[in-house]
């Protein structure tokens, strides 16, 4: 009977437990480490930075004075991290590549008669790269994730909204035009921006809130770059969509890069990758030759960008007008080929001129030699060989397309790979084998 009657006793103290609230206790939340504060600090400075240069609409206003909004948060940071016992900023080896490139910066101003507005902005540029070299290696490779982890949160409802708008439904939307250029109008959806020069197309190129697609393809090439062997996670899977949506030449140019530069930095043969690569893109090109007698997307914004026209150049070329082409054959054979032109030299052709012939126009062979130079003295503060190849590769392919090399959003990403290493697969499966050799002997 005692038995049966154990059964069904109840336990007054567990009944109680089920009508109990637990406890808030928000002071838990908000205790934050100098460390991590410190940590804040820097990476809003460099988010201004990066997101500055990107130039999102509503980043609009500050559009080259990025850098001066920057310095504040930098410099807090660099106040609270001397107060602990491990600094953020411990190296030493950032001497050389900021001497680097505060002469570069010098002579930059000097050759293309810049006013003092000038030379202020460029030592605040060189304030931010100081503080990138000195972060400490260790923190480097983190700075990488928290940039592609903002990038998707920036993408991902701006995708949400541009395939709503696709499909049909109402959006509030105006007019937009940035305050620094006339060469630019939008339809502003809030979440993303519409050019009015693809508003007409079937699919238009997505470039979400910034202000070309060829600026965002870029950007997110590099951050993908530092995520190697992390391509799976969410936010990079969030950026690699917005790539492809794009329909950014120079951005699909980069991807193939990426692909085979992502290989040979794991160690993995590329021949059999290049193999298909190339069959792929055949069957692609054909299939967007006949499909529709041609008329579809992949043929009109990507293979017929890429046919010869009749002076033998690419159709989709158009870095360069016809003006300048001609001055800069002129300019080549001229005695302005060292010190260049000017930075007013450029106002008789108007705008839309870009790539490596603007900058050799503007700014003289003797800049782009130094430039060299401040690029050398940064990879020699690296140990990671293919690190600093890849980066090299990205950045002469940016800079023949472009002609901007010291874009924050394309230069940041790629300083943050030459010091992640990735151990390669052959490597691994060495390592692999020697480790179980050694618990069998054991």
């Amino acid at each position: 009977m005692n038995k049966i009657e154990d059964i069904f006793k109840i336990d007054a103290r567990k009944v109680q437990r089920l009508f109990l609230v637990p406890k808030f206790d928000p002071s838990r939340w908000m205790v934050l480490s100098v460390r991590d504060v410190a940590l804040c600090f820097f990476y809003l400075g460099i988010l201004i930075t990066f997101y500055g240069q990107l130039a999102p609409w509503f980043l609009w206003r500050i559009y080259s004075y990025d850098q001066f909004f920057a310095f504040l948060p930098l410099v807090v940071s660099l106040l609270l991290s001397r107060t602990l016992s491990r600094p953020l900023f411990t190296r030493k080896d950032y001497l050389w590549p900021s001497f680097a490139y505060f002469v570069y910066a010098l002579l930059l101003c000097i050759l293309t008669g810049r006013n003092m507005n000038g030379y202020i902005a460029e030592f605040f540029k060189g304030i931010v790269f100081i503080f990138i070299f000195m972060l400490d290696k260790d923190e480097v490779p983190k700075l990488g994730t928290m940039l592609c982890k903002s990038m998707a949160i920036l993408l991902v409802p701006s995708i949400v909204f541009f395939f709503l708008y696709l499909f049909g439904f109402p959006l509030p939307h105006g007019y937009a035009e940035p305050p620094f250029s006339d060469f630019y109008s939008y339809e502003n959806y809030l979440f993303f921006l519409l050019d009015e020069r693809f508003s007409l197309f079937i699919f238009p190129r997505f470039h979400s809130v910034f202000l070309e697609p060829s600026h965002m393809a870029s950007a997110c090439v590099a951050l993908l770059m530092t995520q190697v062997g992390h391509w799976k996670k969410w936010y990079n899977i969030v950026i690699f969509s917005a790539l492809v949506i794009s329909f950014s030449l120079a951005g699909y140019v980069f991807l193939v890069m990426m692909f085979f530069c992502s290989s040979w930095m794991k160690g993995k043969a590329i021949m059999r990758k290049l193999m298909v690569l190339v069959g792929f893109i055949a069957t692609v090109v054909i299939v967007s030759l006949f499909y529709n007698e041609g008329e579809n997307l992949v043929n009109e914004l990507i293979v017929q960008r890429m046919v010869l026209n009749e002076e033998g150049n690419l159709e989709g070329d158009n870095r360069v007008t016809q003006d300048f082409d001609a001055a800069f054959d002129d300019f080549v054979q001229s005695d302005h080929l060292l010190t260049g032109m000017g930075n007013d030299s450029m106002e008789q052709f108007g705008f839309g001129n870009s790539g490596f012939r603007v900058y050799l126009y503007r700014n003289g062979l003797i800049s782009f030699l130094f430039l060299v130079l401040f690029f050398l003295s940064m990879a020699f503060t690296s140990t990671y060989k293919r690190g600093i190849v890849v980066m090299a590769l990205f950045h002469i392919a940016s800079f023949i397309a472009h002609g901007n090399p010291l874009r924050a959003f394309f230069f940041i990403p790629f300083y943050i790979l030459m010091f992640t290493p990735l151990l390669p697969s052959s490597l691994k499966d060495k390592e692999y084998t020697e480790t179980e050799n050694n618990s069998r002997e054991q």
